[in-house]
C-alpha cells in the first residue's frame, strides 16, 4: 500500500535506517505478548529480539581478559561501564541494532561479602538485603537505561542453579528462586515496565525426582520442573506483573520436549535456551543440528516462542564458550545453521552469551571482536542484526487509547467511554463478562471480558458465533431489541434477549467459541434466565414480574406466576440473583429513572423492595461480587449523544438491602476493585487496517446488511464495500459499517479517519465517513458528470465541493466531546487536512437506542455496480499503517481458508507405553496448503485413562486403545470429522518401534521376530516419559528358538545406556519371567533393588551377528507364572544335575525365573540370593548366588 510521510515531530523521534526500519534509538518498546508460537507487540506483528548478556561483575566486566574496568563494590564504576556498552550496541550510527539485554542480576552483589559459594554462583551465600539494596542501586538502573536507549530488558536470577535440583534439594533452590522472584515483581517500578521480561532460572542441570534419581530428559524430570515452576510464574503474577516470562529447560537449558507434554499454564509463557556448538552431541553440520533442535526444542517451539539466551562460537573456542565457526548454512559450521534453523522456525530471539563475544575483549571503543573473523559469532552477528533490524521489530503504541485504568490502583469513571447500553456483568473463573446490546445494529450483541472489571477487551459477538439446526451464520444478523442478560450455570454461559417479534437463548461451554441458539416457543418481555432449585426459570414481564418453568429444552412448562404485582409505573432492565440463599430482582423504575430492589426467601415470593440507586442519569445497574468479596455494581450512565457510559461503584449491603451510593462527581477516581492480583490497562480495539479475514470485533453493521456487497477477499489489505439498493439517503443503504465513538481521559477529541479509494465509483454513487444517529452528517466523495467530488451532507443539507484527481482521498470526523460537536476534514496526502463543511451539532434519538456512532458507508443513487475500496480506518490523530503494521503483507483468498478435507497419517497409530509423538492431522485447504492442525482441532478421546492427547503430542500412558474423533472446521467454511484409534503396547514388535540400535548397528525383521545386534550391541525399546511396570508382578519372555548369542535382557531405571541395568542372562533358555517387585542391580559393589515404577529402556543385549528370535514380550499378574514349591526343599531327594539337563530355576518365594534353560546357565546374571533349580523328572535344589555373574 502507498505510504504516506510522517509529520516532521514523528520523524525527530523515529530515525530511519535507510529504507528499512527504526533506528534502536529511541525503538518503540510497546508492552509484548505471546500469541500461540509467537511474540507480538500490540498490533499482532511478530516480534523476534536480538541481544547480549550485561552481567555487572569485576570477572565479566574485563577481569577475565585482564582488563579491570571497576573494583569491589563500586556502583558508579559498573553502570559508567556497562552503560557505555548498551549506549554502543545501540547506535546505529555504529551499525549496531541490539534490540534487547538479558540482564544478569549477579551474585557479586546479592552475596555476603566473604562468603564463599560450595561451588560456582550457587545459592549459600545470598543475601536478601543486599539484594534488595542492590535492586534499587544497580539493576533497575542499568534496566532503566537500556530501556531509554530503546530495549527490551530479560532478567534473570542470580547464579546458576545447582547441579542437581529437585521439589526439595541440598540448596532450597525452588525457594530460593521463590524468594527472588517474589521480591522483583512485586518492585512498583518494575511493575510499571512494559519492556521487562524475566527468565526464571539459568541452566538447571540434573532433576531429582521423589525417588532420589537424577536425569535430565524424561517426562517426570519435566514434570518436577513445572513443579518447581509454576508456583513461581503463579506467585509473580499474584504480585501483578504479567509481562511475558522465559522457562528453562534441563541439561544446562538443552532439553525442552517434555514441556510439550506439560507446559507451564499461564498467559505470556515462553521457553529460555541454550545453544552451543558442543550440545546435543555436537551440532557443527545442518543435518545433525536440524535434527536435534527438532527432538529437543521444536516441541515447544511449535506451540510457544523460544528465546535463546546463551549462545557463541569461534574458532578453536578463542575468547568463546562455544567451539566452533560461522559455516555455510545447510552445510558444516555452526553459527550460520543456528541462524538458518531459527529463522525457519521463525519465533526465536536470541542473544550472545557476553559482550566480549561482540566488541573485542568487552572494549566499548574497539572493533568487532575477535578482530573481525567471519568464523567467529561477532562478525556475522553485527551483520545478521542489520538484516534483523528491517522486519519483525516492535511497533509503537497507539496515542488514542480508550482506558479508564490510571495504573495507580485507581481508575476513572467511566470505565469504558463509549457507548455499551443496558451492560449485565458476571464473574466466572477469575473472568468477567460484560454483555451489551443495541438496538437497530445487526447483530448487536457485545460480549467484551476483564481481568479486574476496569480494563476491559471485546471476547466476541456471540450471534458472530451462533450455530443452529439452519447452520451458522444463519443468526448472525438478528437485531437485538435493547436488553439482554448473561448467566453461567453448571459449566455453561447462557445468553437471553429479545428482537421484536420473538425471545432467543445463546449457550455455549466457550464465551469465545461457538454458541448455539434456541428461538423460544414464547415471547417473554423483559427476560431473565434463572436457575434455582434444580430448575430453569424464565423471569419475564413490564408492569407484572412473572416466573414462568422451563424443560430442558427451553419450553414452558405451565403457567405464567406473578411474583411480584403491577406498581404505579412499569419495570425496565430487570436482573435476578441467588445471594446468601435469598432472591433479590433488581429493575428500573421507568417513571422515576431509580432502580428498585426486590428480597423474597422463596422463589415465588412474597417479595420486600427498597431502592437500589436514586439517580436519574443511570439507565440500569449490574451486581456482582469480587473474588474477594468485594460487591461492585456496574451502572449504565445515560451520557444521551455519547451512549450509555458503563461505569464502577462499591455496592453497600445494610440490613440484608444492598445499595449504590454515587460521589458527587460522577467520573471522579475510585480504588480498583480488589479481585486477588492487580493487571495491566489495557483498551479496547478501534483501529483497522482490514488485513485480517474477519471484521474486528469493534464493528456492528446498521440496520440492513447484504453479505454479498462486501468483502475482505477481493482486495485483501482492504474493506471493499459495493453499492447495493438504489436509495437517496444513508438511512436506508446497505452495508453501513459503524463503531463507537470511544472517549479518552486527557483528550476531549475522538478521531476517526479513512483511507478510501474511489477509482471505482460509478455515477451516482455516494461514499464516505459519517457521524451517525439523528441527526446525521457525513464527509465523502459524490460521483457527478463521472467526476468524484467532495460532499457534506448535515443531515440532507448538502455542500459539493472541488474535484478529486486522485485515486485515494482521506476522509476525517473530530468529536468535541465536551463541545458535542464533530468537524469533517479531508485530505489527499494524510498531511494537510482540509476542513468541509459547517460544525455538526451532535443529536440524539433515544428511539434508535444506541448513540452517535463513526460509520462507513457507500451507496448507489442512479445505478448498482460500482464500489470502494477502504484502506484502514484509525482514531489517531497522525496514522500511516506502516508506522504500526508490518509493510510485507499478504492477504488472505478465501480458497485459503476454506476446508477441503482432513486426514491423520494413519487410521491405526501404534504407540509404546510411556512414550509421546506428534499427531498429524493434516488438513488439506482448498489453495492446496497443508497445515497440520492437532493443536487446533476439537478432539474427543474415548480413554484419556489410556492416552492423553495436549499441544498436538500424543502420550501413551498404559495398554489399551483408545478411539479417537477430531473435528476441525475451516477459517471461513468447510468442516470435517475423522476418526483413528491408538493402540498402546508396551513391548511393540513392530520395525517402527522396536529398535535394533540403541547400542552398534543392528537389524530386526518383524515377520520372524529376529533380532541382530551389532557386536556388543544392544536392541529392544526406550521410554521417554518412563514406563511404570509397578502394578505388574512378572515380565515374560518367550523366544522362538534358543539363542547362541550371548544374550541377555537387560532393563534400566535411569536414561543413560550406561548406568547400571538390571540383567538376565538368557543362555538356552526360551522362555524366562522376571519377577518386577523383585529386580536388583550391583552399583559399586553393592546390590541396590531395581523400582519399576520409572523403566526408560528394555531389552536385549548380545555378541551380535547371531538372531535372536523373539515370540512374545509382556507384563502379567497372572499366578500361571507362580509355581508351589515344597516348603522343605531338604525333604526331597537331592538331584544330581548335568550341566546339559534342562531345568527351571525359581525365586525362594517360588516365582518362576527361568524355564527350559541348560544348567550350566541356569543363575548365570542373577542378582545375589537362593534361588531353586531343577525340574519334575529329576527334582530342584537350592543354589545360593552372591552376585551377577557373566
Amino acid at each position: 500500500m502507498k505510504k504516506c510521510l510522517l509529520r516532521i515531530a514523528l520523524l525527530a523521534v523515529l530515525i530511519m535506517v535507510g529504507n528499512q526500519a527504526l533506528a534502536w534509538v529511541g525503538m518503540p518498546t510497546p508492552r509484548l505478548h505471546v500469541d500461540g508460537r509467537y511474540l507480538k507487540d500490540p498490533h499482532g506483528n511478530i516480534v523476534n529480539l536480538h541481544g547480549v548478556g550485561i552481567t555487572p561483575s569485576p570477572w565479566f566486566n574485563g577481569g577475565h581478559v585482564g582488563e579491570w574496568r571497576w573494583h569491589d563494590f563500586d556502583v558508579e564504576g559498573a553502570l559508567a561501564y556497562n552503560n557505555s556498552v548498551i549506549d554502543v550496541l545501540s547506535d546505529p550510527s555504529k551499525g549496531w541494532y541490539m534490540s534487547y539485554i538479558r540482564l544478569h542480576m549477579d551474585p557479586h552483589w546479592t552475596n555476603t561479602p566473604g562468603c564463599t559459594p560450595d561451588a560456582h554462583e550457587l545459592p549459600n551465600c545470598f543475601n536478601v538485603d543486599r539484594f534488595i539494596k542492590y535492586l534499587d542501586e544497580v539493576y533497575i538502573p542499568l534496566a532503566e537505561h537500556a530501556i531509554s536507549r530503546g530495549l527490551y530488558v530479560v532478567i534473570r536470577p542470580p547464579g546458576v542453579s545447582p547441579h542437581v535440583i529437585g521439589v526439595e534439594d541440598d540448596y532450597n533452590y525452588a525457594e530460593y528462586l521463590m524468594t527472588v522472584w517474589d521480591i522483583v515483581s512485586s518492585h512498583p517500578w518494575i511493575q510499571q515496565q512494559e519492556e521487562i521480561m524475566f527468565e526464571l532460572a539459568n541452566e538447571p542441570v540434573q532433576i531429582r525426582l521423589a525417588d532420589g534419581s537424577v536425569g535430565a530428559n524424561t517426562q517426570p524430570h519435566f514434570d518436577v520442573l513445572v513443579e518447581i515452576f509454576q508456583p513461581i510464574v503463579d506467585r509473580i503474577r499474584e504480585n501483578g506483573f504479567h509481562n511475558v516470562l522465559w522457562i528453562p529447560g534441563s541439561g544446562y537449558q538443552s532439553h525442552y520436549k517434555g514441556f510439550a507434554v506439560n507446559p507451564i499454564l499461564g498467559d505470556n509463557i515462553g521457553y529460555a535456551v541454550h545453544i552451543y556448538p558442543g550440545y546435543w552431541g555436537g551440532v557443527r553440520n545442518y543435518e545433525r543440528f536440524r535434527q536435534a533442535w527438532d527432538e529437543n526444542v521444536k516441541p515447544v517451539a511449535d506451540f510457544a516462542p523460544i528465546i535463546i539466551t546463551e549462545i557463541d562460537w569461534a574458532p578453536d573456542g578463542v575468547g568463546a564458550w562455544g567451539d566452533g565457526i560461522t559455516g555455510v548454512a545447510g552445510g558444516e559450521g555452526f553459527g550460520a545453521n543456528f541462524k538458518k534453523i531459527t529463522d525457519e522456525s521463525g519465533n526465536v530471539s536470541w542473544n550472545l552469551l557476553m559482550v566480549e563475544n561482540l566488541l573485542e575483549n568487552g572494549d566499548p571503543d574497539g572493533g568487532i571482536a575477535y578482530g573481525g573473523n567471519p568464523e567467529a559469532c561477532g562478525y556475522p552477528t553485527f551483520h545478521w542484526w542489520q538484516e534483523y533490524a528491517g522486519y519483525e521489530y516492535p511497533r509503537p503504541h497507539f496515542e488514542n487509547r480508550s482506558i479508564s485504568d490510571n495504573g495507580n490502583g485507581t481508575f476513572k469513571n467511566p470505565v469504558i467511554y463509549g457507548d455499551f447500553p443496558n451492560a449485565d456483568v458476571i464473574l466466572v473463573d477469575n473472568m468477567y463478562y460484560m454483555l451489551s446490546s443495541s438496538k437497530i445494529i445487526a447483530g448487536g450483541l457485545s460480549l467484551l471480558k476483564s481481568n479486574d472489571l476496569v480494563n476491559w477487551e471485546y471476547a466476541v459477538n456471540p450471534l458472530q458465533r451462533a450455530e443452529s439446526a439452519h447452520g451458522e451464520g444463519f443468526y448472525s444478523d438478528l437485531i437485538p431489541n435493547g436488553l439482554s442478560r448473561i448467566s453461567f450455570h453448571e459449566g455453561v454461559f447462557y445468553i437471553v434477549f429479545n428482537t421484536d417479534n420473538n425471545t432467543y437463548i445463546l449457550s455455549s461451554e466457550n464465551p469465545e467459541g461457538i454458541w448455539s441458539i434456541d428461538e423460544l416457543d414464547t415471547y417473554y418481555d423483559n427476560p431473565v434466565l434463572m436457575f434455582a432449585e434444580g430448575n430453569k426459570y424464565m423471569i419475564h414481564g413490564a408492569g407484572d414480574i412473572m416466573l414462568r418453568e422451563l424443560n430442558e429444552d427451553f419450553e414452558a412448562v405451565g403457567g405464567n406466576e406473578v411474583i411480584i404485582g403491577f406498581r404505579d409505573y412499569d419495570f425496565y432492565g430487570t436482573r435476578a440473583y441467588i445471594i446468601d440463599g435469598q432472591y433479590f430482582i433488581t429493575s428500573g423504575n421507568v417513571s422515576t429513572g431509580s432502580q428498585i430492589v426486590f428480597r423474597s426467601d422463596e422463589l415465588t415470593g412474597p417479595y420486600e423492595e427498597s431502592v437500589l440507586l436514586d439517580h436519574t442519569l443511570i439507565n440500569s445497574v449490574a451486581i456482582v461480587e469480587t473474588q474477594t468479596g468485594q460487591w461492585w455494581s456496574l451502572l449504565s450512565y445515560n451520557h444521551e449523544e455519547l451512549g450509555q457510559l458503563p461505569s464502577l461503584y462499591r455496592l453497600e449491603w445494610n440490613d440484608g438491602w444492598p445499595s449504590v451510593r454515587i460521589v458527587s462527581e460522577i467520573m471522579g477516581n475510585m480504588q480498583k476493585p480488589r479481585v486477588g492480583m492487580s493487571f495491566f490497562p489495557t483498551a479496547l480495539s478501534t483501529n483497522d487496517n482490514f488485513r485480517y479475514y474477519q471484521l474486528g470485533a469493534q464493528w456492528n453493521w446498521y440496520n440492513s446488511v447484504n453479505h454479498s456487497n462486501w468483502s475482505l477477499f477481493e482486495r485483501p489489505g482492504y474493506l471493499r464495500i459495493h453499492t447495493g439498493n438504489v436509495v437517496d439517503n444513508i438511512g436506508d443503504a446497505e452495508n453501513v459499517l459503524t463503531q463507537r465513538v470511544l472517549g479518552f481521559k486527557d483528550n476531549d477529541k475522538s478521531y476517526a479517519t479513512i483511507r478510501m479509494d474511489i477509482s471505482e465509483m460509478v455515477e451516482g454513487d455516494v461514499a464516505g465517513l459519517s457521524i451517525l444517529q439523528n441527526p446525521y452528517a457525513f464527509i465523502g466523495v459524490m460521483v457527478e458528470n463521472d467526476q468524484p467530488k467532495i460532499i457534506y451532507n448535515n443531515n440532507g443539507t448538502i455542500d459539493i465541493g472541488s474535484e478529486i484527481s486522485d485515486a485515494y482521498i482521506y476522509l476525517r470526523i473530530i468529536v468535541n466531546r465536551d463541545e458535542k460537536k464533530a468537524a469533517f476534514y479531508y485530505s489527499l496526502d494524510n498531511e494537510d487536512y482540509i476542513p468541509f463543511g459547517i460544525d455538526f451539532e451532535l443529536g440524539f434519538d433515544e428511539n434508535l437506542s444506541f448513540a452517535n456512532r463513526f460509520a462507513i458507508f457507500n451507496y448507489a443513487t442512479i445505478e448498482e455496480g460500482g464500489f470502494v475500496d477502504i484502506d484502514w480506518f484509525s482514531t489517531e490523530e497522525v496514522f500511516n499503517e506502516d508506522m504500526f503494521y508490518d509493510p510485507n503483507f499478504v492477504g488472505y483468498t478465501e480458497d485459503q481458508l476454506i476446508l477441503e478435507s482432513l486426514s491423520v497419517e494413519s487410521s491405526n497409530i501404534t504407540m509404546m507405553t510411556g512414550s509421546s509423538r506428534s499427531l498429524n492431522v493434516s488438513a488439506l485447504y482448498q489453495d492446496g496448503r497443508v497445515e497440520n492442525v492437532a493443536r487446533r482441532a476439537d478432539i474427543l478421546n474415548s480413554s484419556p485413562d489410556v492416552v492423553r492427547i495436549v499441544n498436538g503430542q500424543i502420550v501413551a500412558l498404559k495398554d489399551g486403545v483408545a478411539n479417537i474423533t477430531v473435528t476441525f472446521s475451516g477459517e471461513l467454511a468447510g468442516s470435517e470429522t475423522i476418526y483413528f484409534d491408538v493402540n498402546v503396547t508396551t513391548f511393540p514388535l513392530t520395525n517402527e518401534l522396536f529398535n535394533p540400535s540403541i547400542w552398534e548397528s543392528g537389524t530386526f525383521d518383524e515377520e520372524t521376530g529376529a533380532l541382530i545386534t551389532g557386536q556388543w550391541g544392544f536392541g529392544g525399546w526406550t521410554y521417554d516419559q518412563g514406563l511404570d511396570l509397578s502394578d505388574y508382578k512378572y515380565l515374560v519372555v518367550k523366544l522362538k528358538q534358543p539363542t547362541t548369542s550371548g544374550a541377555s535382557f537387560r532393563i534400566f531405571n535411569e536414561t543413560s545406556y550406561w548406568s547400571t541395568p538390571y540383567s538376565y542372562v538368557v543362555g538356552s533358555a526360551t522362555e524366562f519371567v522376571v519377577p518386577l517387585q523383585h529386580m536388583y542391580k550391583v552399583v559399586d559393589g553393592q546390590q541396590v533393588k531395581l523400582d519399576p515404577k520409572a523403566l526408560y529402556i528394555i531389552g536385549f543385549w548380545s555378541h551380535g551377528g547371531i538372531p535372536i528370535y523373539i515370540d512374545d514380550v509382556f507384563v502379567s499378574n497372572s499366578d500361571e507364572y507362580y509355581v508351589d514349591i515344597p516348603n522343605s526343599i531338604s525333604e526331597m531327594d537331592k538331584p544330581v544335575l548335568s550341566d546339559d539337563d534342562i531345568v527351571d530355576v525359581y525365586s525362594i518365594s517360588g516365582v518362576l525365573i527361568r524355564s527350559s534353560i541348560y544348567r550350566r546357565d541356569a543363575v548365570n546374571g542373577l542378582p545375589g540370593g537362593i534361588y531353586i533349580i531343577g525340574n519334575a523328572q529329576k527334582g530342584y535344589l537350592k543354589e545360593l548366588v552372591n552376585s551377577n555373574r557373566y
